[in-house]
């Protein structure tokens, strides 16, 4: 139980820092930079951490964007895990090639503290689809990702992601909604050899969420956000619960 509530916490990480968002690219020569806490709850499992990101759009229709993520402590029922310090950080990369759409590829570099990041190389690449429907804003998304093997030899399942935000503009508070669904394709592995015990592959996790983003001004933005990991083969049977919270500035 403990190895799934491990990994669904590192599925909720990547979730968090795989793409900036599912809209559209900023304008060519603006960029965003924002720092903020997240506070993840499981049953006796709990993890605080921080992270830093900025993203900026170099050419019109291109974005690169990266975030660092850090774990402060990691908790099981009272007792410290041992596991903290930096994880993996990912390099974003995202094009709009039609007003509406745009195509992304992160990549998960493995220079995270080991006990509490993969170093295997991750990869996620995908596309996103976004239309203003009146009052709604919708942002979707469609994605696969991989991960190498790692020290380890061990080599996760792949992933689908597939997820949809609608966002309600009212002045400089904007509520917003999501919901992501992730499903794991084929096995772990170990040095190419399946070794789950279980069939993994067709796993279905869903990640509901909700929030709010307050523009205090042009420049400066804050915004809270909860999730919760729905699917007891992915998640276990504790809905893991995150909080995010975060600060940031256009520029």
């Amino acid at each position: 139980m403990l190895k799934k509530i491990a990994l669904a916490t590192a599925l909720l990480a990547t979730a968090s820092f795989a793409t900036w968002d599912k809209f559209p690219v900023l304008e060519a020569n603006k960029g965003q930079a924002e720092a903020g806490v997240s506070y993840m709850m499981a049953g006796d499992l709990s993890q605080l951490g921080l992270f830093a990101g900025a993203r900026y759009t170099v050419i019109p229709n291109l974005e690169l964007a990266t975030k660092i993520p850090f774990v402060l402590f990691t908790d099981w029922d009272g007792n410290d895990m041992k596991q903290d310090g930096i994880g993996n950080i990912p390099v974003m990369i995202r094009y709009q090639f039609m007003p509406i759409m745009n195509a992304f590829v992160d990549v998960d570099l493995p220079v995270g503290d080991e006990t509490v990041a993969d170093d295997g190389l991750g990869v996620h690449l995908g596309v996103q689809y976004s239309q203003n429907f009146g009052t709604v804003n919708l942002g979707t998304e469609a994605g696969f990702e991989l991960r190498t093997e790692g020290d380890n030899e061990v080599s996760p399942p792949y992933v689908l992601n597939l997820g949809a935000e609608g966002q309600i503009p009212l002045g400089m508070v904007t509520p917003y909604v999501g919901l992501d669904l992730a499903m794991w394709l084929g096995e772990s592995t170990h040095d190419g050899d399946d070794v789950s015990l279980e069939d993994e592959s067709g796993t279905i996790g869903l990640t509901p969420y909700l929030g709010a983003n307050v523009g205090i001004n042009e420049m400066f933005y804050a915004d809270a956000q909860i999730r919760f990991g729905i699917g007891e083969d992915m998640y276990g049977p504790d809905t893991p619960i995150t909080l995010i919270a975060k600060f940031g500035v256009n520029f």
